[in-house]
């Protein structure tokens, strides 16, 4: 009998494979590290072939765990915007560009001149295309800086695509990973949109709902993987739409953030909106939410290590972290962390914005930065969530942590003060690879659509309550903190840029 469902992530830091029954109960799961390259400040890039021997390693192992033959399907989730040039052939050419990679800065900006302008600028659907993360200012710098592999690439791919080329044979991609693309509205490229970016459509991949079928495991690939030869894959999404599936984002006022590398926050809505600095989420006709990215989140935390805890090395110890920071007061005695070390996302957008800590005194100790660095984080998700509730006119009761950083309850308290709400984690805390695999649940026929595979296979754990106790000097943190931007952003405009 085929009853389960396995669902793959290809993360920035690690990939993952969780194999899960139609209750969604984990019955195993692996998970391989990835490393990461910054050749230059504001790159980040990934090589493509770590990926690949990484997913081969892990679903090796959660295969040895049951009988292959009750696996129905496999569901892919990943990293978003990434970008990876395959020749005809499927292999990789070089290094893939990933989401925190802030250098098509020029790009951005010549698209904000040429194109975005226009005023009849429709070809996407949306407004938002200019930014130097986004897939029009990378393809443009690809192509004027990779002359040799631009020449050579048949498709651009994104990491899970690319996965999902090597499972199957077959180049595609979904109607979100392609954002800032296609027009969501219909899942088609516009030539006249191309040819103002000079970018070839051929190069693009066809575009897929998130629950289609992009094939099926070649016996190739099965040699290496070991799944069996024409189990069926799913083409998934991003790794944050597959978190909120599995949080059930999409039930309006249903707030969610996804703790991860980033910190990717969002609100279920019943209808459509536009709102600055923000995306709509459509997976069905039924199933919306607002989102926005941050630039970081738990990444913070390395760079924190990095600054003030050489002596830890790579492996970090959260037990120590969290403890200094337990010896400043909520509020860290007025000391505020601006986590825009790389720019930020929303709700901001801007690629010169920077981080700083503001309100320094000489009574302020390690201890202070430490606890300041951990709530910084939090007024950023509190900024992007009241952001997509004004935008909706709704208010969430709760917030759903999903990802690495909610096993920290330190955090999840720290979160709950500042936004004065209680804090729900999931009981299964890979949620990327069960959205995953609950599309693939939905695409494979086991269930009717997302709401059904939520109410069969998501649970929240126990809340944690806000301690009113703190509110005030949270709330007065994060005023001073939302209201830094706009006056530093003159200053931002100042630095170098990344180039």
């Amino acid at each position: 009998m085929k009853d389960l469902l396995v669902g793959l992530d290809i993360g920035t830091s690690t990939v993952k494979a969780c194999l899960f029954d139609l209750q969604g109960n984990q019955l195993a799961a692996a998970f391989s590290e990835q490393p990461l390259s910054i050749p230059q400040p504001g790159w980040a890039e990934q090589n493509p072939e770590d990926w690949w021997q990484g997913v081969l390693t892990i679903l090796n192992k959660i295969i040895k765990e049951i009988d292959v033959h009750r696996i129905a399907a496999l569901g892919l989730s990943g990293q978003c915007p990434g970008h990876v040039l395959v020749d005809a052939h499927g292999a990789s050419l070089g290094p893939a560009i990933i989401w925190r990679d802030q250098r098509a800065v020029e790009e951005a900006q010549w698209i904000s001149e040429h194109i975005a302008s226009n005023p009849d600028f429709t070809w996407t659907g949306i407004t938002r295309v200019v930014d130097a993360t986004l897939p029009p200012a990378r393809l443009r710098w690809l192509s004027k800086h990779r002359l040799q592999t631009w020449a050579q690439a048949s498709s651009i791919m994104q990491p899970k695509d690319y996965i999902g080329l090597r499972l199957t044979g077959e180049v595609a991609t979904d109607l979100y990973s392609a954002y800032s693309l296609v027009d969501p509205q219909t899942g088609r490229y516009d030539s006249r949109y191309f040819t103002a970016l000079e970018i070839p459509l051929d190069k693009m991949p066809k575009v897929l709902t998130p629950e289609s079928l992009l094939g099926h495991v070649t016996r190739q690939a099965a040699n290496l993987c070991g799944l069996l030869p024409g189990t069926p894959i799913y083409i998934g999404t991003i790794d944050a739409w597959c978190d909120n599936i599995a949080c059930g984002a999409s039930l309006e006022s249903r707030a969610v953030d996804i703790a991860g590398t980033s910190e990717i926050i969002s609100l279920g809505v019943n209808r459509k909106l536009e709102a600055e600095g923000i995306f709509l989420a459509e997976l069905s006709s039924q199933d919306k939410f607002l989102c926005g990215p941050t630039q970081f989140g738990s990444s913070t935390i390395k760079w924190l290590v990095d600054i003030f805890y050489s002596e830890m090395g790579e492996r970090i110890d959260f037990n120590i972290l969290e403890e200094t920071a337990s010896q400043a007061p909520s509020g860290s005695d007025g000391l505020v962390f601006l986590p825009y070390l790389s720019g930020e996302r929303a709700p901001i957008w801007d690629a010169q914005a920077r981080g700083g800590f503001i309100g320094l005194t000489s009574s302020h100790t390690r201890s202070h930065f430490v606890r300041a660095v951990y709530e910084g984080v939090g007024f950023a998700v509190r900024h992007v969530l009241e952001t997509c509730e004004q935008a909706a006119g709704l208010r969430a009761a709760f917030l759903v942590i999903c990802g690495g950083g909610s096993r920290s309850r330190f955090w999840n308290q720290i979160k709950a003060d500042v936004l004065q709400r209680p804090v729900f984690t999931t009981v299964n805390q890979v949620t990327a690879c069960l959205g995953a695999a609950m599309l693939a649940g939905v695409g494979a026929g086991y269930f009717k659509d997302i709401h059904h595979a939520c109410q069969s296979m998501t649970r929240l754990g126990e809340p944690i309550e806000p301690r009113s106790a703190v509110s005030g000097c949270y709330e007065n943190n994060f005023q001073i903190y939302k209201n830094l931007y706009p006056a530093l952003q003159p200053l931002f405009q100042k630095t170098i840029c990344f180039k």
